[in-house]
């Protein structure tokens, strides 16, 4: 059952596009342009989000936010987002959450219950359950993405990335900072990232979900910081990096999806008594499912373990 809704002249879903990065850059520059980037691809989407509720469209502008605010955090050390749009940022973020989470529920992990298991019955009104809390929260970030508060924050952070508002908050030894080559700092954050993520990635094994959850979030930051800076270094480098952090982020996403799908199955029985033998049925299969996937998670992190980071 596709519980998806379309439209004919749906918008396809706009994808972050290829940045191209000069080794003659300096920090600075390197930041307008990643930035900027990331900003084309949240605004890309809003067309899809806004008249067409579709889903894929706002999975690309959340994962256009999530690329945005990892940038802030890698250049956290030489230039920060004034208070006020760092508030403005994690609103936003909150009115496109729930919708995702859902979708997934929806589209995604149920759909793919159904298909390994023979008592489908009562899957059916869960999953129509789950769809219609979907659609619903898909309308909450319809509103938002529409709302003069979302055009007032893309409004500022443009101009503030334009005219370089950082400069105006900045130390001397911040200002000489940015200076520097984009190559460098690129390789000390890419060191950085890949160290952090190797430690946390030590306590894998056994691993409660809030520990891979720190781990998954490690890889999406390092991942995102190697496609930042690909343009940098040989394709040969950085590709198989890259593709073995997304394996690794892919797995550890599908068991974050699974532990969050327990916590809104228990909303749908908690709001509805009828929903409550499927939705303990789903639960039930989840948590039995749990370890099913920690022999091809280890055998991804022993892949990425000896991989150096680009630099």
């Amino acid at each position: 059952m596709d519980t998806a809704v379309r439209f004919p002249t749906t918008p396809k879903a706009v994808k972050a596009h290829a940045l191209k990065l000069s080794p003659r850059m300096n920090v600075e520059k390197a930041f307008q342009a990643i930035m900027r980037n990331c900003l084309d691809q949240i605004e890309a989407n809003e067309t899809g989000v806004i008249k067409y509720h579709d889903v894929e469209s706002l999975h690309q502008m959340r994962v256009g936010l999530r690329r945005l605010r990892s940038a802030l955090g890698m250049f956290d050390d030489v230039l920060s987002l004034p208070v006020a749009l760092r508030q403005e940022l994690d609103w936003l973020v909150a009115q496109l959450g729930p919708a995702r989470d859902w979708d997934v529920l929806a589209g995604s992990t149920l759909p793919a219950i159904r298909g390994s298991v023979d008592a489908l019955a009562p899957l059916v009104p869960v999953q129509l359950a789950a769809a219609d809390r979907a659609n619903a929260l898909h309308a909450v970030a319809a509103e938002a993405v529409a709302s003069e508060r979302y055009q007032d924050l893309i409004g500022h952070l443009e101009r503030w990335l334009d005219e370089r508002g950082w400069r105006a908050m900045q130390l001397p030894a911040d200002r000489v900072r940015l200076k520097m080559r984009i190559a460098d700092f690129a390789k000390a954050i890419l060191e950085k990232d890949q160290q952090r993520l190797l430690k946390r990635g030590r306590k894998l094994k056994h691993a409660d979900p809030e520990a891979r959850h720190r781990v998954r979030i490690a890889a999406k930051k390092t991942r995102y910081a190697a496609e930042f800076f690909a343009s940098l270094y040989p394709g040969k480098t950085v590709r198989p990096y890259v593709r073995a952090l997304a394996s690794l982020q892919d797995e550890l996403g599908l068991m974050n999806d699974a532990s969050v799908a327990g916590g809104l199955l228990a909303q749908l029985s908690e709001a509805d008594a009828s929903l409550r033998d499927g939705s303990a049925f789903v639960r039930g299969y989840l948590a039995g499912r749990g370890g099913q996937g920690d022999g091809k998670l280890r055998k991804l992190w022993k892949r990425f373990v000896p991989l150096r980071a680009p630099g």
